[in-house]
């Protein structure tokens, strides 16, 4: 009988564990992080990366070709505009000149000659017109006069035009001797020197040797020159804030705003035809240079704040949960299947007395930690941040319980 006993007490309480266990892990509730609802500043962004330029900045090329004769400033030098920097060999420039000054010369002399010629020729007209009246000269004797005479007229014209010529190409020598003195267009500060004395200057060409002579910049108009992705150019606008962050000082930002957005994209000559990447070169000012010592040609990376929801609330990224690309199918006649798209919606869960609920929100903007809630919550609500093994699976009327560590930081806040 005792045995008997055993027996059903053993059964029973084999098919009690099931329950015993069921019953346990039921009343254990998982632990999650809370975070409160809370009204928050949030700035939506482009990130872009580029170099420092100067705004205000010439490259100077001779326009004639020339040994260098001498060079008048030194690199980190002031020069104003119009101020001689450099100068070229101008012997042959000069021997030119002095040749086209005698062929303005010998022009005038030319018209000279053809004005006392038509004064000759006007008065021998005159005495056999005069004779023919008389019957002393032939008709033909006086259309030679008649002919003399006008062609001496022509020849005067033919003097004219020639002396401006000569006066023109006079004033083309002229021109080229003053570009043997090279001046400063700008006024700023000599950044480059490119040439040395002795050195021949070629006339503006590219990638020549010779082609540059030096850079002048006004150091005051650094800027920063970012390549911003066609996807996000739309988003610029003129006057929008911008935070620089150089290499040399990647601690310490810089404030700026867009200045220029560029019509078309920037041209690269080291993508191929084929590629199909865009970037636009945006300018931005940069408003507090002088605290740092920069230099053009540095690399920087800009935040290019394109909207703000000033004072909203929101929560962190990792919360807000979305159903978007969801589809079921549904059966259709002639062996078809037409795919119905589910209605994408926003959802957080919020931790109200123990038990997880489901919150479909409205999204507004977004930075790279917070996003911003237009509609379904209220300000205090305990929405559910993580973990994410545990948010990800997460179903609604679930018993959770906020981790210790949470609750502690949430005190502390």
């Amino acid at each position: 009988m005792k045995r008997k006993w055993l027996v059903f007490t053993g059964i029973a309480c084999l098919f009690a564990v099931p329950f015993l266990l069921k019953l346990v892990h039921s009343e254990t509730a998982q632990l999650v992080e809370v975070q409160k609802v809370a009204p928050r500043e949030i700035k939506a962004s482009i990130l872009a990366s580029g170099n420092l330029v100067f705004q205000e900045q010439a490259l100077l090329s001779p326009e004639v070709i020339g040994k260098v004769r001498s060079v008048l400033v030194k690199e980190g030098d002031h020069v104003e505009a119009g101020q001689v920097v450099l100068t070229l060999d101008d012997q042959a420039y000069r021997a030119d000149l002095a040749q086209q000054q005698a062929l303005v010369r010998q022009g005038q002399i030319d018209i000279e000659h053809q004005q006392l010629s038509i004064t000759n020729q006007t008065s021998q007209y005159q005495r056999k017109l005069d004779m023919q009246r008389l019957k002393m000269v032939s008709d033909s004797a006086l259309d030679d006069a008649r002919y003399a005479f006008d062609l001496s007229k022509i020849e005067l014209r033919k003097s004219r035009e020639g002396l401006q010529q000569a006066q023109a190409v006079l004033n083309q020598s002229m021109e080229r001797l003053a570009k043997t003195n090279i001046r400063s267009p700008i006024s700023g500060t000599v950044t480059s020197l490119d040439i040395k004395v002795g050195e021949t200057a070629v006339a503006s060409q590219i990638g020549i040797a010779g082609s540059s002579l030096m850079t002048i910049a006004n150091t005051a108009s650094l800027m920063a020159e970012v390549n911003v992705d066609e996807a996000d150019i739309a988003r610029i606008m003129l006057g929008q804030e911008v935070l620089i962050h150089t290499a040399a000082y990647p601690d310490t930002p810089l404030t700026g705003v867009v200045k220029t957005i560029p019509l078309s994209p920037k041209k690269d000559s080291g993508q191929t035809g084929t590629s199909l990447a865009r970037n636009y070169s945006v300018k931005v000012s940069i408003a507090n240079p002088d605290k740092l010592i920069l230099h053009p040609g540095m690399t920087c990376r800009a935040e290019i704040y394109t909207a703000t929801s000033g004072k909203s609330l929101a929560v962190p990224l990792q919360a807000v949960q979305s159903n978007n690309d969801q589809q079921t199918d549904v059966g259709a006649d002639n062996k078809t299947k037409n795919k119905a798209t589910v209605k994408i919606e926003n959802y957080v869960f919020v931790l109200e007395n123990g038990v997880s609920h489901k919150r479909v929100v409205k999204l507004g903007i977004s930075d790279d930690t917070n996003q911003e809630i237009v509609a379904g919550l209220t300000q205090g609500d305990s929405v559910i941040i993580g973990p994410y093994k545990i948010l990800r699976h997460l179903k609604p009327d679930e018993k959770l319980q906020a981790s210790a560590a949470n609750e502690t930081a949430a005190v502390k806040k």
